[in-house]
């Protein structure tokens, strides 16, 4: 398996971040992700990985907290 196909994998998933998630990164796969975004993150932001590697994985928000 190529270097990286893992992370690769996440690119388009969409999630709801939890306020744990912004404090201690998030999972897939059993492996933990810390979170980047150009946007301040909120507990209840549904966003999207649109970049992933093993420094961590770059989202964008979709839908704000309401």
């Amino acid at each position: 398996m190529q270097e990286g196909y893992l992370e690769q994998r996440l690119i388009g998933q969409q999630f709801e971040l939890k306020s744990a998630d912004l404090t201690d990164g998030i999972a897939f796969y059993g492996i933990f992700y810390h979170i980047h975004a150009a946007t301040p993150l909120h507990a209840g932001d549904l966003v999207e990985i649109v970049q992933a590697n093993v420094h961590g994985l770059t989202v964008t928000v979709v839908a704000p907290h309401q």
